[in-house]
């Protein structure tokens, strides 16, 4: 055993930890007898398509004991990290242990550990000591708490122990700030804040956009909010209802390890464009393999004003208007004009084929219509061809009669007659043959419906010349852009048809850079879904085909009825770091833009590098890496602007030290020293950050770019450094080459 914490409870603490382990040791052991799986182990438990609904309900209470099971596991190695005494208005004293997951005893169904995401967790997150309350089941609960005990666990060891009061809950907080980075994002349910927790606990069906400064927990609120909700919902809603988009996959393998180190499993992690891919499947063009930050860092202010109004344009809900209402009109055009005719034979009048196509299978997309029609088609055929084979057979017996009343029997009428009738077949085969080939060329009564065919018609009709021109060189190779997925997943829906996804609740991380056009969708394809949206305004680098307001969200796409919270303390940065990024993001702000509060916690001011040439300017870089890592520091970034920036400082730097190179397409993200270009940098965190070229040159005093530099200054928790060579960016206010950036 460890030493104990030096606090007069620590014994007791202490042996309370061993009975409760032993407690979980227990229903750990009685679970692994019950469904013959070790703790340990991974178990995906799937529904056959034949499966009875015993076998259904069978297999739904085997999957929610292998889900305790899990939980139970990872609750042996912490059991909990809080304690509460209340004493209830009127009634006696309680004590609660609060936990990342709820331990209950079998069969008695006594709480050992309260889960955090229970309604007496609010205790710990939103008070202090003394009159206190919290909203139960049955109503509010009013009290005192009387004692907030912060326990640090590992396994049966008690390492820490902190009394709210005796030690500030800022300290412990800051405390677990300064702990050095990994290559995941972690779980911070030991230290959610009260405005954090405001977010978390959101009613689940009033949609929510939160705004939060960088270095807010956006994304790890986010995370904590999707357990909360399958907790409070979980009579209802499984978590594959969930979803949750990203930017990228490399953000997505980042943020891996937050739910399932909250007990959760089995949510829908994704992109928009995965999503789109998933949607349409081989109807989608091939997209273009394109990082739009990087092109836009590559162009003047010129080309990024000329292509951000056509992404503006086409993230706009008129844009989305716009298509709808040309497939609402084109498909008027697809009916001819003559209608259907086989031979002299009227098969449809064009008023009956619109009735039938544009009324009566209205409700049907294009495809599924035009399907529909062939069955139309073919019984109408099939009538038609009937009739002509009657008249046919009419018309050889009249002949035949003719024959033989005319001619004596013998060889000769025997040979007409034979001939005659030869003749009658041929004829019914040719019908029928011909009206087999009228079905075979069926397809050639449409037009052309794949989607980039579609697309590019509509552009070439409705759509300005530039953005023609932006869009229809790529339709023509084959290929689709990132912007124009929405517009192709709303034909898909029109032309092909698209389920609906089977999802009740959507959180849309780095949400700033989605479009009107793009969350619009969101809520069509999940009709009924509530929706959490985090992101920045001010790391708003995409908001050509983003927003400039979340007033664009509110009522157009919903309808005054979403909420918006804001976070404004930042829990990254330290005062200093944070400070610079400030007076950056000062120099050019956005609307609604909110000052970050850091948290109390401080360190090293971030220092600009004056470098006399390239040769310098890698030697500093690589001498600042190895000096962080020396010192302990487990996550060193080096950002440039571009991807061609960041490939040729990662080849100068891997001949002097073991760096990596994180490029576009990467999937995994891991610690170390890294080198990655600005357009990956969003969202994620380091210890260190090396800002490898921030010259007037590189940055010179533009709104984007200042933007983007704010991205770069805000992803260090404890050190960053400002490298350049030339004239410093005039983006950093008041700076003057070799010296510190406070």
């Amino acid at each position: 055993m460890t030493k104990l914490p030096d606090h007069p409870q620590s014994q007791a603490e202490y042996q309370h930890l061993q009975q409760t382990c032993d407690v979980i040791s227990r229903e750990i052991g009685k679970l692994e007898a019950e469904t013959g799986v070790g703790a340990e182990e991974k178990r995906v438990v799937s529904v056959p398509q034949d499966a009875t609904m015993d076998e259904i309900v069978a297999l739904d209470i085997f999957r929610m004991k292998l889900d305790t099971l899990h939980q139970l596991g990872l609750a042996a190695h912490q059991a909990y990290f809080a304690r509460l005494d209340f004493i209830p208005a009127g009634g006696k004293p309680e004590t609660h242990y609060l936990g990342r997951w709820g331990v209950m005893t079998t069969p008695e169904f006594d709480t050992v550990v309260v889960d955090w995401r229970s309604p007496v967790a609010n205790l710990y997150y939103s008070g202090q000591i003394g009159p206190m309350s919290y909203a139960a089941p049955d109503g509010t609960v009013t009290g005192e708490l009387t004692l907030k005990r912060m326990l640090t666990v590992r396994d049966r060891e008690l390492l820490g122990l902190f009394d709210s009061g005796v030690v500030s809950q800022d300290a412990y907080l800051q405390s677990v700030l300064g702990q050095v980075s990994s290559d995941k994002l972690r779980e911070i349910v030991t230290t959610i804040q009260a405005e954090q927790n405001l977010v978390i606990r959101h009613p689940a069906r009033q949609p929510l956009i939160v705004q939060g400064v960088a270095g807010s927990g956006k994304t790890t609120i986010a995370l904590h909010r999707i357990a909360w909700l399958l907790y409070a919902h979980r009579e209802t809603l499984r978590p594959e209802q969930l979803m949750i988009l990203a930017p990228n996959p490399l953000f997505l393998d980042y943020i891996s390890q937050v739910l399932p180190d909250l007990g959760v499993e089995r949510v829908v992690q994704t992109t928009f464009q995965g999503l789109c891919q998933g949607l349409l499947g081989k109807q989608l063009p091939k997209v273009r393999a394109v990082t739009r930050l990087e092109d836009k860092l590559q162009a003047t202010p010129g080309e990024r004003a000329a292509v951000g109004a056509v992404l503006r344009r086409k993230g706009s809900l008129a844009f989305k208007a716009s298509i709808e209402d040309f497939v609402a009109r084109w498909q008027e055009e697809m009916l001819p004009q003559t209608g259907w005719t086989f031979g002299n034979v009227i098969l449809f009048s064009q008023a009956e084929l619109k009735a039938i196509f544009l009324k009566q299978l209205a409700p049907f997309p294009l495809k599924a219509r035009m399907d529909e029609m062939k069955k139309y088609l073919r019984r109408r055929l099939k009538t038609a061809a009937d009739e002509m084979k009657r008249k046919l057979e009419a018309m050889a017996q009249e002949r035949l009669d003719t024959l033989l009343a005319r001619l004596p029997d013998g060889p000769e009428r025997r040979a007409r007659a034979t001939r005659l009738l030869e003749s009658r077949d041929q004829r019914l085969r040719e019908v029928d043959e011909r009206a087999a080939a009228y079905l075979k060329e069926y397809a050639k009564l449409w037009p052309d419906v794949s989607l980039a065919t579609v697309y590019g018609l509509y552009l070439r009709r409705c759509e300005a010349q530039s953005v023609q021109d932006a869009t229809l060189p790529y339709l023509e190779k084959g290929q689709a852009q990132l912007e124009d997925l929405p517009a192709l997943v709303t034909l898909g829906r029109l032309i092909c048809g698209v389920k609906q996804l089977p999802i009740r609740h959507v959180v849309v991380d780095e949400c700033q850079d989605f479009s009107p056009y793009q969350v619009q969708l969101l809520r069509e394809l999940t009709a009924g879904a509530s929706f959490t949206l985090v992101g920045d305004l001010m790391q708003g680098v995409h908001e050509e085909e983003g927003i400039h307001s979340f007033s664009e969200w509110m009522e157009p796409v919903f309808h005054g009825e979403a909420a918006l919270r804001q976070l404004v303390t930042s829990y990254r940065n330290t005062v200093e770091i944070m400070t610079l990024a400030s007076r950056v993001a000062a120099r050019h702000p956005v609307e609604g833009q909110l000052e970050a509060r850091p948290v109390l916690r401080h360190g090293e001011a971030p220092r600009a590098y004056p470098c006399r040439n390239e040769k310098e300017r890698i030697q500093r870089i690589a001498a600042l890496a190895r000096q962080w890592q020396e010192e302990g520091y487990h996550t060193v970034a080096v950002i440039e602007k571009t991807k061609a920036r960041a490939e040729a400082t990662w080849r100068a730097l891997k001949k002097q030290l073991p760096v990596r190179l994180l490029a576009e397409g990467d999937t995994a993200y891991a610690g170390g020293l890294l080198v990655l270009p600005a357009a990956l940098a969003k969202g994620l965190e380091f210890d260190c950050v090396i800002v490898a070229e921030c010259n007037a040159e590189v940055f010179p005093d533009d709104p984007f770019l200042c933007r983007v530099l704010y991205v770069l200054l805000t992803r260090p928790l404890h050190r960053l450094a400002l490298v350049h060579t030339g004239v410093m960016t005039p983006l950093v206010p008041g700076r003057k080459a070799g010296h510190s950036c406070h």
